[in-house]
């Protein structure tokens, strides 16, 4: 039905057209496809609904360079014969990239190639003819350029979807939006203004290997009106012309002005350059990345501040140039930002371990950029499996040995007082274990620790809290509280201000150089300190910088201190330390300066030895120290206070009778 109501009507039109006068100019052929194609309302729907109009205006059509032309010429497949006939149309796109092919009936595409950026359109097939060039009223190439503005004529191409491909497989998207130019601080710039090596008749190639040869070699068009001397006016801006191009932050085509930019929010301002991908470089050669992603910092802690709350000395005024060493400079340095708000954090990160090894140049230990990011600060998680992560990150091997824990199990079940990382190594104040007290975080938790303790850690027949003091200062929780084997530590401290001795100081004392201290106490290079070794090293000590040696139960891998178990499962038999045989390994610290202290084997020997006496007043360590020596002499000590009182009696007995002789003599 569809197809009659249709076919009725292209008949209808097509006896009308007979009495519309048709201009003899045109050809006989064309006259006839006229007489029906003259009707401005015709027109047809294609299959994806669009309106197509079959409109020709002949006038037009007789002054284009095909005006001469049979219709059939370039429609070689309809003629009157076979014409008017319904024929289905998908879209406009495919209908043109149907009929685009008979333009090479005239036009062979030898020809078409031989201008090379007009051959490479062709080549490419993804822009046809009627696209750039019209359709029926197709005018002269050279009275069109005679004519048209050269903008205009770089439009007719470039208000296209076209690109490059380079060599490096980027594709780089030629098409120019025109109205972004013209709202640009260049809008009223001719195209040749700036590319000055093209022109209508002359149309270049660029063969540049990737995306960064490109927009360098596009820098060279910028400097051309804004010269070297013009751009060090403003330092900052010069600087940033030698670590990025004109175009990363300008863009290509919508050059915006730049009091436009100032009049911008202060955040929106110092964005339009930090959201690109700009560097600074340091005087090492190093560089750092200075981009800013808006969302890091609309997602962080501090999105409701402003840039310059952070960054004091600058504004949409000044852009100070500040000049670092290297990354490890400025890195230290940055905490000065952070110090502008969080004088504590930054006060106590300076006493940590953390601190001290990043001065030492250790560019691994953590600061406030290292864990805190630059701009991604979080919010204080109350997710406490989540707030450990940043330790994690380093401390992989003590997160595992974590996940063993009942503090672990704690955290699973939601507790609230399960402890995290900086729960017991606080969070800025880190320091290393043989000076933290460890002790003293559990005791936070833990407050009855003391009275449960003391239910069995006492001497009879007197219950003393300080009874369990004196072992919690000797032993660590986790010596007790977990199945990891253990050793006796023995920490070189100096004696008048009961603080560790560092390495440095040590190699000081005995005048030798730090990479020689090993072999100086280790004097037989076994790799272990033997008895006349630790001796004779600590008589040194004590001559040149009255040293002592301070003593502790201790779990010997540091990462197994943090597979605490329930507390059903603890230790709680005293003769496990209490006894010569106690299975502890022998360790000698001594202090490292921003580091992890240095660790000695000792010979388990060394401490039961009778060398030990003389320093037997500066540690008490339990089981292990038990000398054999004062064990005899204790004995004896212990015979003579018996043997005392009963040759006493025993005298005062065989004696009674010649005392009482001599009371009665009187």
């Amino acid at each position: 039905m569809r197809a009659i109501v249709i076919g009725g009507l292209v008949i209808m039109c097509f006896f009308i057209s007979y009495l519309l006068p048709i201009k003899d100019a045109v050809s006989q052929d064309a006259k006839s496809c006229l007489r029906c194609h003259g009707i401005k309302t015709l027109q047809k729907k294609s299959e994806s609904g669009e309106s197509i109009s079959l409109f020709i205006d002949g006038t037009k059509f007789e002054k284009s360079v095909h005006g001469a032309l049979d219709c059939s010429s370039c429609h070689p497949n309809i003629t009157l014969k076979n014409h008017p006939k319904p024929r289905k149309i998908g879209s406009k796109n495919d209908y043109i990239k149907e009929f685009s092919p008979n333009c090479l009936n005239c036009h062979p595409k030898d020809a078409l190639m031989k201008p090379a950026v007009h051959g490479t359109i062709v080549k490419k097939g993804d822009i046809y003819c009627s696209q750039c060039h019209g359709n029926h009223y197709i005018g002269s190439m050279k009275e069109w350029k005679n004519k048209v503005s050269f903008s205009e004529y770089c439009m007719s191409c470039h208000q296209f979807d076209i690109s490059k491909t380079l060599p490096s497989k980027e594709k780089k998207n030629l098409r120019v939006n025109e109205q972004e130019i013209k709202k640009s601080v260049h809008g009223k710039f001719q195209c040749l203004v700036c590319h000055d090596d093209f022109s209508k008749v002359k149309h270049p190639v660029y063969n540049f290997k990737d995306k960064k040869q490109y927009t360098n070699e596009m820098n060279k068009i910028c400097t051309k009106c804004h010269t070297d001397k013009e751009l060090q006016k403003n330092p900052a801006h010069y600087a940033l012309t030698k670590t990025a191009s004109c175009i990363e932050c300008h863009g290509y085509h919508g050059v915006k002005a730049a009091k436009v930019t100032k009049s911008l929010p202060e955040n929106q301002y110092c964005l339009s350059c930090h959201s690109r991908a700009i560097s600074m470089k340091f005087k090492n050669g190093e560089t750092l990345s200075v981009q800013v992603r808006e969302s890091d910092i609309l997602n962080s802690a501090h999105k409701k501040l402003k840039c310059t709350e952070c960054h004091k000395e600058f504004s949409p005024t000044q852009h100070p140039i500040r000049n670092f060493e290297s990354l490890a400079d400025y890195r230290a340095k940055s905490k000065d930002i952070c110090n502008n708000c969080h004088q504590d954090a930054v006060k106590k990160y300076e006493l940590s371990i953390h601190s001290a090894a990043l001065k030492k140049g250790n560019q691994q230990s953590p600061d406030c950029l290292k864990c805190h990011d630059y701009h991604k600060v979080a919010f204080i998680s109350k997710d406490k499996m989540a707030s450990s992560e940043l330790c994690i990150k380093c401390h992989s091997d003590s997160g595992k040995a974590f996940k063993e824990s009942v503090h672990q199990m704690a955290i699973k079940q939601g507790k609230q007082n399960a402890p995290t990382c900086s729960s017991c190594h606080n969070s800025h104040d880190v320091l290393p274990t043989n000076l933290a007290k460890l002790g003293d975080s559990c005791i936070k938790c833990h407050k009855d620790a003391k009275i449960s303790h003391n239910k069995w850690l006492w001497n009879p027949p007197v219950r003393l809290t300080s009874f369990v003091d004196l072992h919690f200062n000797s032993a660590s929780c986790a010596s007790c509280h977990t199945k990891a084997e253990k050793a006796i530590f023995l920490t070189l401290m100096e004696r008048s201000k009961n603080k560790p001795i560092t390495d440095e100081a040590v190699a000081k004392a005995l005048n030798v150089d730090i990479k020689t201290l090993k072999s100086k106490i280790d004097s037989n290079g076994d790799g272990k300190i033997q008895e006349q070794e630790l001796w004779k090293f600590m008589a040194a000590m004590k001559e040149k910088s009255k040293a002592n040696l301070s003593g502790r139960i201790d779990v010997l891998n540091p990462n197994d201190a943090h597979k605490i178990e329930p507390k059903g499962k603890s230790i709680k038999d005293c003769s496990y330390c209490h006894n010569p045989g106690a299975p502890f390994k022998g360790q000698l610290e001594i202090n490292k300066e921003g580091a992890k202290p240095v660790k000695f084997v000792i010979d388990n020997k060394s401490l039961n030895s009778a060398y030990a006496i003389p320093n037997i007043k500066d540690f008490y360590v339990l089981g292990l120290t038990k000398i054999k020596v004062l064990d005899i002499l204790f004995f004896l000590a212990l015979a003579g206070g018996i043997a005392v009182p009963i040759i006493h009696i025993t005298l005062r007995i065989l004696t009674a009778p010649i005392r009482r002789k001599r009371r009665e003599g009187k």
